[in-house]
């Protein structure tokens, strides 16, 4: 832990307090989350294998060998419990949702929390006073009472807006149910409360998508008509000490209930006396309970209440908070503009046109080119401006207005006074307001790119502007403000007889029409039975304006806010503004990353990205008549959020060809004619088929069923099994088969038949498959344990689908079609064609970057001018950091670029070297220049076998060798597939291994050109002690043509397995 703090300084902040949160970073051996997801952020991880495995899991147990404090069994258990639920809540979705690593992280830790909980509730107060202990000596300022058991019935998750709250509260209910047994006592209930009732029909929407059962809680039905399961869903505000007309007394739940909380710090604001405080701990305080929240630290910080900041931070499990969020790319950038003093008419006028004209930007650049960005998930753009109050008059430029009044004035004039609208138009799109920053510079230069490009008049832009956002076709059109008496505190907003463009969202909409029409506005009141306010959020909406008091906001799902006017709101409040400020930040992304194009670049640097999209991924705030800018700023430096942000830069840099090869007859091995198995192989029917590799499960250490029973500490040998008659008796096929169907449409092999039949001629023929699982796990106790066997079978079925498929490709390649050699060109797969000879390099354009950029400038300088000179490039400084640049003779293209684990500012296409690639890469160019003499009479190429482009081999597996390289001697052409490859948990008998001898035996036989040899090598960073398989020698590892690159003279023996 960190050095010890002295009397003097100053204490922690709230997030650097989270005592729970940092006790699970620490099982991973880690202080940060930034340490722990250093290297789960690439979009593979997202993946899950036939296994039911996720590329998370994979990555942790490497990343962490050694260091984390959770077992490897463990962590395999809950990463099956975590995709299990996930499949759960996926089955009735047309488009299943897919973990980011922030997600998975989060279920995680309440995975390990709740296992820990049930199970182990002593050892978790025990380990948690340990360390709160530590911490309390290392930061005596900031001290923490202990852990008592009445604390750890309590966690809450810190998300971001737009994070995906709602699938982290869907799974945690599983989680729950999982390690509760499924049971409640029968006095309890699953409770959600939220904030209002919009909310709890969104939540009931959600729920239903989710396939978990929930309703809106009435007190007039018996709880005995519901499932035990159900959810009940109210608000918080219509809790009470008694039962009244709107009021449910808590009473009535009880004690023991497991309680789910939306917008948690709402709990927080009332304090430790405060009644909703109250009332949710007395419905839980025998249960449990899940807070979910994007504004914790606000919330804590407004109070100022040193015991309830305690309470939570220690019950905040996972936080990723906004500067989280912000950092990995995901949600919007924006910009931040304030009018402090509004006293000047024009001033005012000229800034809320400004206000106005972004938007207007945004809406028209949408409109243009809606199809273009359909890919990103652009929404519609909308314009919200919130005013502190809604009814509450104050005296402005001698008129009664509340502040909604005061923005409805503004757009009034803006339609009537077309003179002074146009003249302020130019002044906004032409970068001259008058209004200027503290380096006197106009706030508004250079912010209208496109509308600039537009190339429109004054005259014409405000034309246009009534036509795109009031949907107004002419000027002079009467400004309506029009009550909807069928809808409860709704105004709609219109020009002339026109479509409506804007809604107001108020509590009391009589007495804001009073003011209004007190202000000499248009009013009316119209019979209207479909709310404007809820309609925003579909696709073929009208309104572009929504108007109301910052209360609408809260837990209001909406995606299509780009601009935002805020008057008078943010003097004193802190969680509102982050509130607000979260409701336009979401982002959907391409392909639902989430993420800002910018970033889902850097993952896939092929993406072609449209132009002036930017425009349309940013939130713009302007403020008016308030300090809370400077709050609002304030609150996201001291998250640690930059201010300043830099634009991805992607350089391109070529590549030179070696030329050479063409001279030396080198020859490329494919399947014949180029034959894809896929497309021209007859369809392969899934049977059992024998001399199969047998499909081995281990459910020791990989799978968990929902079993009760516990497994001793120590090491055990492992139980190996059958699923008997009694185990298949109740299972249903149905459903294995839709999800072995499933997984056939996730792996892309549409050209497999897969017949009902053969699942279960598969599930009682045990030939083909070890079972390694206790016997206790094989009990037959009730219908319930047929789950657990249904998993087992489709955990077994896939990974025989894999090994079934494997088989019939390479079968097909090697037997029906078989493999020939055919001269090197130009156009092989392996070079970079579709990349036009070229890499692409994006980069955070940032001041932090500046090194970087500049050396990979240089770099693709010396490329550029190596190219010219047909020489090989010569880098005076090859590494920068983590990326480096090497120009190797023998490769068929220079140079090669290598890029460290773990980096994620730096995006390279096609994919940079590994490690070990790098180090065979070097080791194998200096054994040539020190070795001049023996290749003096010899040639030799080398070249990249790029991944599911280059040549690959199907056995149980696809297996793509990194690298082919090419000796010419003695009048034979040695072709060589070499794989720099970890071999920890690979067998000596694995096909992978085994390649050379098919190659020789199998392929080698059948071509036409004798001088052709055919051979393959696995060089090992891992070294022999390290083997998982150690009933091998080195001598026998070698024999299998396995060399550890630990040796110093792996390349010669190398060369002398080649040539033999």
């Amino acid at each position: 832990m960190p050095r010890r703090s002295t009397a003097n300084e100053p204490q922690l902040k709230f997030y650097q307090k989270l005592i729970l949160n940092r006790y699970l970073l620490a099982q991973f051996g880690v202080s940060d989350l930034r340490e722990l997801s250093v290297n789960m952020k690439k979009p593979s991880l997202e993946e899950v294998d036939g296994e039911g495995i996720t590329g998370f899991y994979k990555q942790l147990i490497t990343q962490f060998e050694g260091k984390c404090a959770i077992s490897e069994d463990k962590l395999a258990r809950y990463d099956l419990n975590i995709v299990s639920h996930m499949r759960k809540i996926n089955e009735r979705r047309f488009d299943p949702l897919v973990l980011k690593y922030f997600q998975y992280l989060s279920l995680l830790f309440v995975e390990f929390y709740l296992d820990e909980y049930f199970n182990n509730r002593q050892g978790l107060i025990d380990g948690l006073n340990a360390y709160v202990s530590d911490f309390n000596a290392q930061y005596p300022n900031d001290g923490y009472e202990s852990y008592g058991e009445s604390d750890l019935n309590k966690i809450a998750v810190w998300n971001a807006t737009g994070s995906g709250k709602t699938i982290i509260m869907h799974i945690n209910y599983h989680q729950y149910l999982h390690y509760s047994g499924g049971r409640l006592p029968e006095d309890a209930t699953y409770i959600l409360l939220t904030p209002k009732e919009g909310l709890s029909l969104q939540h009931i929407e959600d729920y239903a998508d989710s396939g978990i059962s929930a309703r809106i809680y009435d007190k007039s039905a018996s709880r005995w008509t519901q499932s035990a399961n159900d959810i009940s869903v109210l608000e918080n505000t219509k809790l009470g000490d008694k039962d009244q007309d709107t009021v449910v007394s808590v009473k009535r739940f009880g004690s023991r209930n497991v309680v789910f909380v939306d917008e948690g710090h709402r709990g927080s604001s009332s304090g430790k006396d405060g009644k909703w405080q109250k009332y949710r701990d007395e419905l839980c305080s025998e249960g449990f309970s899940f807070e979910y929240s994007a504004t914790f630290g606000q919330a804590i910080a407004s109070s100022n209440d040193k015991s309830l900041a305690e309470r939570y931070a220690k019950c905040i499990i996972f936080d990723y908070s906004y500067k989280y969020f912000y950092g990995d790319g995901y949600g919007k950038d924006y910009n931040i503009i304030n009018l402090p003093d509004d006293s000047n008419e024009m001033k005012r006028n000229v800034y809320l046109t400004a206000c106005l004209m972004s938007y207007y930007q945004q809406k028209k650049l949408y409109l243009a080119q809606e199809n273009e960005y359909g890919p990103f998930n652009i929404e519609n753009p909308l314009f919200v401006f919130v005013g502190a109050s809604v009814n509450a008059v104050r005296t402005e430029r001698g008129r009664k207005v509340s502040d909604v009044v005061d923005i409805l004035l503004f757009f009034r004039d803006f339609v009537t006074n077309i003179a002074v609208s146009t003249a302020n138009i130019e002044r906004v799109i032409s970068g001259n307001t008058g209004l200027l920053d503290s380096k006197n510079r106009d706030i508004f230069r250079n912010n209208f790119p496109y509308l600039t490009s537009v190339g429109m008049s004054p005259t014409a832009m405000y034309a246009d502007v009534l036509k795109t956002v009031f949907n107004c076709a002419s000027v002079g059109a009467t400004f309506h403000i029009e009550n909807l008496r069928g809808i409860s505190g709704e105004i709609r907003l219109r020009l002339g007889e026109n479509e409506p463009f804007g809604v107001i969202n108020v509590g009391d909409d009589s007495a804001l029409l009073g003011l209004c029409a007190d202000n000499g506005f248009n009013t009316d009141s119209i019979n209207f039975s479909d709310s404007l306010f809820q309609g925003i959020t579909k696709p073929h909406s009208t309104i572009n304006l929504l108007i109301g008091s910052k209360k609408f906001t809260e837990g209001w799902n909406c995606w299509r806010v780009s601009t935002m006017g805020l008057m008078n709101v943010g003097r004193s409040e802190g969680s509102e503004i982050i509130q607000l400020f979260g409701r336009g930040v979401r982002l959907k992304g391409c392909k639902m990353s989430l993420k800002r194009s910018s970033f889902y670049k850097k993952d896939y640097p092929e993406t072609v990205v449209p132009k002036h999209i930017g425009i349309l991924e940013t939130l713009n705030i302007f403020g008016v008549r308030a300090d809370y800018m400077r709050q609002f700023k304030e609150f996201l430096e001291n998250e640690g959020v930059p201010s300043e942000k830099g634009q991805p830069l992607v350089l391109k840099m070529p590549v030179i060809r070696n030329k050479e090869f063409k001279k030396s007859g080198l020859y490329s091995l494919r399947v014949k004619g180029g034959a894809e198995f896929k497309k021209s192989a007859a369809k392969p029917i899934m049977q059992f088929k024998s001399g199969l590799p047998v499909v081995t499960l281990d459910c020791y250490s990989k799978i968990q069923f929902e079993s009760s029973q516990t497994r001793s500490a120590g090491e055990v040998t492992k139980n190996e099994a059958v699923l008997r008659p009694e185990h298949l008796a109740f299972l249903d096929y149905e459903a294995i088969y839709s999800e072995l169907q499933r997984y056939k449409i996730e792996k892309a092999r549409y050209n497999v038949n897969i017949p009902r039949q053969a699942v279960k001629d598969l599930l009682q023929n045990n030939q083909w498959y070890k079972l390694l699982i206790s016997e206790d796990e094989l009990v037959v106790s009730s219908f319930e344990d047929y789950k657990r066997f249904e998993k087992i079978a489709v955990a077994l079925l896939t990974k025989y689908f894999d090994k079934f498929y494997y088989a019939e490709q390479n079968r097909w390649e090697s037997q029906v079609v078989g493999y020939e050699l055919v001269p090197m060109q130009d156009d092989n797969e392996n070079f970079l064609n579709e990349e036009k000879d070229e890499y692409s390099i994006s980069i955070d354009d940032t001041s932090e970057n500046e090194t970087a950029i500049l050396w990979l400038r240089q770099v693709i300088e010396e490329v550029d001018k190596a190219k010219k000179e047909k020489r090989l490039p010569n880098f005076a400084m090859p590494r920068q950091g983590d990326i480096e640049a090497i120009s190797v003779s023998a490769h068929l293209y220079n140079p090669l670029l290598y890029l460290a684990k773990g980096n994620v500012e730096i995006g390279i296409s096609p994919v940079a070297l590994n490690e070990d690639e790098l180090k065979f890469v070097k080791a194998l160019h200096k054994h040539i220049s020190d070795h001049a003499t023996y290749f003096a009479d010899k040639e030799l190429y080398l070249i990249r076998n790029r991944s599911k482009k280059g040549i690959g081999f199907f056995d149980d597996a696809g297996f793509y060798p990194d690298f082919i390289l090419w000796l010419i001697a003695d009048d034979k052409q040695f072709i060589t597939f070499i794989d720099p490859h970890g071999m920890g948990r690979e067998s000596i008998t694995s096909n992978k291994v085994g390649l050379f001898a098919r190659l020789k035996d199998d392929i080698e036989s059948t071509l036409t050109i004798p001088s052709v040899v055919l051979t393959s090598f696995i060089l090992s960073p891992t070294k022999h002690s390290e083997l998982a398989d150690k009933s091998a020698t080195i001598e026998e590892w070698n024999a299998r043509h396995v060399l550890f690159m630990d040796g110093s003279d792996y390349i010669e023996d190398l060369f002398a397995g080649i040539i033999r």
